[in-house]
């Protein structure tokens, strides 16, 4: 997570307070004075503004720890003689200031020492991850098209005592793709999957039951989404159920996908609370279209795509909360869709389509190379 969305959610937590006393106060839960407590309270501001940039020195390495620090002192001093809790006076505070300050530089220069100006990147850039040894061999070329003119070779002769495949045309004309106690097996109707379970949704066994529920809400969430600003597309899947696409999920952390040369497969990444990161730059893209779904709860989605014209990218995102930034385009806000196509995307042979959706964090989407 970077320093942009610990400010994002302090400031949001922040103003939730604010609310919820003022919602108190006009519900007679409690009573004050707003002058009066605005007289009283208002050092809580800079201790507020020195414990968020704080917090986002501790989380991204960006800021001044003496800076926060002073105007933590600052407001709880203010604060304590306000409520009457000590009786320091300016000059006091003043005669203090100077060896306090020297212990703060002494301090920093221990936690976080001295970087070189290369080091400091801006965040807007696209800079490797250290995954780890790269130098391996580069994996073969995919196999070409097959030729349509040529017939299929049957391999397998004709042998009477070779069990006959069940398919619904076969199937005994009571059956209709039904057990014997009445339950549907799924076969007759062409919707049989490996990963189907009676609630109507598919996930694969081994993913964790709460992630199942909460990849089942942020669905439903993203139906509703699509009915309010997509009425005139058709219906877009927020979660392939492909049963031969691969599946990552994570709760807490960070998801780093594509650190070295890799095949790029039909892929679902499912994360909680986190940044997740995506790098194509350096996978072996396949004729055809490829489906990459991306959805995630708190934190950033970083997609890095390569700058190759034989390879068309189509990106649908969704965010409830935060920016999304899709190649060329950039929007913020609340409730915020995209849906962007590079040119030629139709007449391309390798396609890749990106379903990115998250509730609260930045999207971006960006080429490199």
């Amino acid at each position: 997570m970077n320093g942009n969305f610990i400010r994002r959610l302090t400031w949001g937590l922040f103003i939730i307070v604010i609310g919820v006393v003022l919602m108190l106060r006009q519900g007679g839960a409690i009573d004050f004075d707003i002058g009066d407590l605005i007289s009283k309270l208002w050092p809580l501001f800079p201790l507020f503004l020195g414990f968020q940039n704080l917090l986002q020195t501790l989380v991204s390495g960006k800021g001044s720890i003496i800076g926060s620090s002073i105007l933590m002192i600052v407001g709880f001093v203010f604060l304590g003689r306000n409520l009457d809790w000590f009786s320091w006076s300016i000059g006091e505070l003043i005669k203090f200031a100077g060896p306090f300050i020297i212990i703060l530089f002494g301090i920093g220069m221990i936690i976080r020492p001295r970087r070189n100006k290369k080091e400091n990147l801006p965040d807007e850039d696209w800079k490797a991850y250290p995954y780890g040894p790269t130098e391996q061999q580069v994996p073969p070329a995919p196999p070409l098209h097959p030729d349509p003119t040529k017939q299929p070779v049957n391999l397998k002769k004709n042998d009477d005592s070779e069990q006959a495949v069940p398919t619904p045309s076969n199937l005994p004309p009571n059956s209709n793709g039904r057990e014997a106690n009445g339950h549907n097996t799924g076969i007759g109707n062409g919707n049989y999957s490996p990963y189907h379970n009676p609630s109507g949704t598919s996930y694969p066994p081994y993913m964790h039951p709460k992630m199942q529920k909460w990849a089942r809400r942020t669905e439903r969430f993203r139906e509703r989404m699509e009915r309010r600003g997509h009425r005139h597309h058709d219906r877009m899947e927020w979660w392939n159920h492909d049963p031969n696409a691969q599946t990552r999920s994570g709760f807490i952390g960070d998801i780093y996908v594509g650190h070295d040369y890799w095949e790029l497969k039909p892929m679902n990444i499912s994360h909680f609370i986190g940044d997740t990161v995506l790098d194509l730059t350096k996978a072996q893209i396949l004729p055809g279209e490829t489906r990459v779904h991306i959805s995630s709860f708190i934190g950033d989605v970083k997609v890095f795509l390569p700058n190759d014209f034989e390879v068309g990218i189509h990106v649908i995102s969704s965010a409830f909360i935060g920016d999304v930034a899709v190649l060329d385009h950039k929007e913020g806000g609340i409730f915020k869709n995209m849906n962007i196509e590079t040119p030629y995307y139709k007449e391309t042979d390798k396609k890749v389509t990106l379903v990115v959706s998250t509730f609260i964090g930045d999207v971006r989407v960006t080429k490199v190379g």
